[in-house]
């Protein structure tokens, strides 16, 4: 498989205001996503308080049931995840990080749209963390998003996820705390179609991510600190901070060691291709189902198979160009859902996208 790799900002405007971390690409859950900012007021261990206000929907109520009861009535696919910080191998280059058990991307979910799934989240990080279900349509007080739709769990705690998997597609899930994605927590959820019309000889999940995190002393934590302060001179605004007096514009980031490692800032990066900003991070590796160019993950197939490719990226701040020499693709869904199918020989995925 070959990437051409390039790199888009989604720091943005609101970073310093938000500061969530550079992966800003998550997709709403749709219309029966995202309604009420009430949530779930549960304390960590996934409880829910009943009684919500005259003219509000409580995350326990019955139209909340009867919501759930439509999307699907399959079985109970129930999983256990353990949030811990972890050493994980990037193919002949071993980095302190935090995960999902022992490998990156941590393992993938499979159900099969109706199933419902339950899945508890045990946290063992150092702080609050949670789990966002990217691009599901799912009820609201499992969205996970602390603060919006759940309370943080805890360091120490655990919380229960569950609801019903209405949509087959291709997603994924990560944290919404801070810059805790842009370590090793994140992983696949495929979700299959009871009806599946496609036919294939194999299935490939390709994982797509840029890395710095245990890399020569860097973490996500400092770089979004140096990039905030780099881009806003210290205060508070974007992009515009790219043109203040003492930024020194150049392709390649400092080598000289900074508290959190060297200086990963990239500034002046151009592309055509994206429109103009092409990032703003200088990542030391980019990584295919968790590891380096050097040591690669392998899929095989006989000649004339044909290959169904779930393609995510993952990644914080890059747009990925995928293509596989001398093959052509056909795209038939993107971000979990069908399109009329389209040739190319090359894909464009922006961060949080997936064909």
């Amino acid at each position: 498989m070959r990437t051409h790799i390039t790199r888009r900002s989604v720091i943005g405007a609101s970073l310093a205001a938000a500061g969530t971390g550079a992966l800003a690409a998550c997709s709403g859950a749709g219309s029966d996503g995202h309604a009420g900012h009430g949530g779930s007021q549960n304390s960590g261990r996934g409880g829910n308080r009943s009684g919500a206000a005259e003219g509000f929907v409580s995350p326990d109520g019955k139209e909340v049931a009867a919501a759930e009861a439509e999307r699907g009535k399959g079985p109970e696919r129930k999983v256990r995840l353990t949030a811990a910080p972890v050493r994980l191998d990037l193919g002949g280059r071993t980095v302190r990080s935090w995960a999902y058990g022992d490998r990156l991307p941590g393992q993938e979910i499979r159900a099969t749209a109706g199933d419902v799934l339950a899945l508890t989240l045990a946290n063992h990080l150092p702080e609050p963390t949670s789990l966002h279900w990217h691009g599901l349509a799912l009820r609201n007080d499992m969205d996970g998003v602390p603060g919006l739709t759940q309370r943080s769990i805890a360091p120490g705690a655990d919380f229960r996820y569950r609801f019903a998997l209405s949509h087959p597609g291709t997603y994924w899930f990560h944290p919404h705390s801070g810059v805790q994605q842009d370590r090793g927590l994140y992983a696949p959820l495929i979700v299959e179609d009871p009806r599946e019309p496609l036919a294939y000889d194999k299935e490939w999940v390709i994982v797509l991510d840029d890395w710095v995190d245990g890399v020569d002393g860097s973490t996500p934590d400092a770089v979004l600190d140096e990039l905030r302060k780099g881009m806003s001179g210290g205060g508070g605004g974007g992009h515009e901070g790219h043109g203040m007096t003492g930024m020194m514009s150049r392709k390649e980031p400092e080598k000289t060691p900074a508290p959190g490692g060297p200086s990963r800032m990239m500034m002046g990066a151009a592309s055509d291709l994206l429109g103009g900003d092409a990032g703003d991070v200088a990542y030391p590796h980019y990584l295919i189902n968790g590891r380096t160019p050097d040591a690669p993950t392998s899929f095989r197939a006989r000649p004339g198979d044909r290959i169904r490719l779930r393609i995510i990226n993952a990644g914080g701040d890059t747009a990925f160009r995928v293509a596989l020499g001398g093959h052509e693709m056909t795209v038939t869904h993107t971000d979990g859902f069908p399109v009329r199918p389209a040739k190319t020989d090359a894909l464009l995925l922006g961060m949080g996208e997936r064909y």
